[in-house]
């Protein structure tokens, strides 16, 4: 043990340390712990296990092995893995991300070389402790699926090794990010930016090493944090969208300018953001673009590029960029008011919405409130507010009163309208109609924050039912793409968030996927006929008995529309309930219509009268 003891102390010489042979042992004693659970023979033993194996098999290019060391019933065990293969550099890295991948920490890793009957051959053996039986029986469970996987991994491939040092330098980076961020950003909520599923894992996964090389680590980290800022606000805010224009200089490429933009899937998609740089920077140069959404319906783009000129954009073409990306938002907001208007104006609207709020309230217990926007203009603006206030909440009768004089307490807010609170099972419900002059406030997203304030100030906490619709349109945007992957995903995004809102959120995923599957078959039968086009679809299930059982009845139109009307569309379905969406698409608009009878699906001989009525609307 002495001799042990100064050869190590001469080999710290090297290092210019100097312990006394006391003040080494200590140090031994450590590390000798932190391996008693996988001593120096149990790894030499593995080894030689894994060189006998390939003896025997050498035609084998992989050899692999497992073990486990069980010290105390149910308590700590390390399950050991040996990897024997012929020698390459990235071999040990390889064989690490396997286990990193299947959610285990290793314990103990060791690599080395030798050569053995004149072939260079490369071991690695790892180690994973577990320190309860249930653990330990999970990872017994998964070895055969770890070997196999690590069989896989050690097999030598110079396009593998060039992916590892990809990986390898894009760790460097994002090391040095999450240094940035930590040293930027100081809310409690940080776990959510640097954790294990947080925005920048999620952001490094998605970019290339050369995006991330050329960019600096102050950039990254800001466009980071913004990312995760941007979905925090636009959860709480419902439909303001949240925007930012920044120029920033990459390493190989000069000065871009970064667009950011964040709100609700149904409100805003890519081609709107590209059309609205096109229009304000004619002949832009794109570099980069990238879109992403959450699980509650929230997506956020990002657009990277140059002036036609190769340079960025000075600063009063940013203005003229956010004001063309506000005007966009507005002239949104405004189209669906309009749209909701011509289908049968709000009340119809209401009759969708206020069935899901009563139930959301008296399921929940929680107020639900709901805000759209009505009539626009570039003066003032409209919202229509439908609160449903559970029992459970103790409802009083001034609580209404209390709240229009807060709201008319704000200089350019004003009640147009009051329906007096009325029950609805074990709920209250109101609705009320707010002009606010945008002379006063001057953007929408004050006016959808003041109102917030004003209705959480007098009904205490609640929840804006857009929230809930984001989270189901999530649920099912998944689902019905599931039915629908051949479809591009962009198109597929467009066509979901056409469908009106109701009937997207409560209708079975298989008449979604249909409904999808109508306007998709549309689209591609407009390229061949510039005139009306009328499909039908039915939609449903099979019953038990094998036979098909219709749910819905769909009847999709396009027009141009300069040649028919969306009135006498209508009038076509005068003695039909219907639910109505709409697509607009070069000149075109293409309706799908959702048609019952009394609560019942359309006879064939229906079906026939209504679509040779919709043939011949251009007479």
């Amino acid at each position: 043990m002495q001799k042990s003891i100064r050869q190590i102390q001469e080999a710290l010489n090297s290092y210019s340390i100097a312990l006394s042979g006391e003040e080494l042992q200590s140090r031994i004693d450590v590390i000798k712990k932190a391996q008693e659970y996988f001593p120096l023979d149990k790894q030499r033993a593995l080894a030689i296990k894994l060189m006998l194996d390939w003896e025997a098999h050498p035609q084998r290019k992989i050899i692999t092995a497992s073990s486990e060391i069980c010290y105390v019933k149910g308590g700590p065990c390390v399950t050991s893995f040996g990897i024997l293969s012929r020698d390459w550099p990235g071999l040990s890295h390889a064989c690490l991300g396997v286990l990193h991948e299947m959610g285990w920490n290793v314990y103990f890793m060791k690599g080395f070389s030798l050569t053995h009957l004149d072939t260079p051959l490369g071991i690695v053996i790892l180690g994973v402790r577990t320190d309860d039986e249930k653990v330990y029986r999970q990872l017994i469970g998964q070895t055969s699926e770890i070997e196999e996987k690590l069989r896989q991994a050690a097999v030598q491939d110079g396009g593998k090794a060039v992916l590892l040092n990809e990986e390898i330098r894009k760790l460097e980076i994002y090391s040095r990010v999450i240094q940035e961020i930590q040293r930027i950003y100081l809310d409690d909520d940080i776990q959510e930016i640097i954790g294990l599923d947080g925005e920048t894992v999620k952001f490094f996964a998605a970019r290339s090493r050369d995006y991330l090389e050329n960019r600096r680590v102050e950039d990254l980290s800001r466009q980071i944090v913004l990312n995760f800022s941007f979905i925090k606000k636009a959860r709480e805010t419902g439909s303001v969208i949240q925007l930012d224009i920044t120029n920033f200089e990459t390493r190989k490429e000069g000065f871009f300018t970064g667009v950011t933009v964040c709100g609700v899937s149904s409100m805003l998609n890519l081609e709107d953001c590209l059309k609205t740089i096109e229009l304000t920077i004619p002949h832009y140069l794109l570099k980069h673009n990238r879109e992403f959404t959450t699980a509650e319906g929230i997506s956020l783009y990002r657009i990277e590029f140059v002036a036609a000129n190769g340079g960025p954009l000075c600063e009063l073409d940013q203005n003229r960029l956010r004001e063309a990306f506000r005007s966009l938002v507005l002239e949104k907001r405004r189209d669906r008011a309009q749209w909701i208007e011509s289908i049968g104006g709000f009340e119809q609207y209401a009759r969708a919405i206020i069935p899901l709020l009563v139930r959301e309230a008296q399921s929940t217990g929680i107020t639900q409130v709901y805000q759209s926007v009505g009539n626009m203009t570039d003066l003032f603006i409209d919202f229509k507010i439908i609160g449903v206030i559970p029992d459970k909440q103790g409802f009083q009768k001034n609580t209404i009163n209390e709240l229009i004089n807060a709201i008319e307490s704000v200089r350019g807010l004003h009640i147009q309208n009051i329906k007096p609170p009325k029950r609805f099972g074990k709920t209250h419900l109101f609705i009320m109609d707010t002009r606010a002059s945008l002379a006063v406030i001057d953007n929408v997203e004050a006016v959808y924050r003041l109102l917030h304030e004003k209705i959480r100030e007098n009904l205490g906490d609640f929840r804006d039912f857009d929230e809930g619709m984001r989270t189901m349109d999530g649920v099912k945007f998944k689902s019905v793409y599931a039915q629908v992957k051949q479809m591009d995903k962009s198109l597929f995004r467009e066509i979901f968030y056409s469908i009106e809102d109701f009937l997207r959120v409560s209708a079975p995923v298989n008449e979604i996927a249909g409904h999808i599957r109508l306007v998709y078959e549309i689209l591609t039968k407009m390229k061949e006929n510039g005139g009306i086009l009328v499909q039908t679809s039915s939609v449903g299930i099979l019953a038990p008995s094998g036979k098909f059982r219709c749910q819905a009845m769909l009847i999709g139109i396009a027009y141009p529309h300069d040649r028919v009307s969306l009135r006498e569309v209508l009038a076509v379905f005068d003695d039909f309930d219907v639910t109505m969406s709409r697509l607009e698409r070069g000149g075109m608009d293409i309706l799908v219509c959702r048609v019952t009878d009394h609560d019942r699906t359309p006879s064939e001989s229906q079906v026939r009268e209504l679509t040779d009525s919709l043939k011949h609307l251009a007479g």
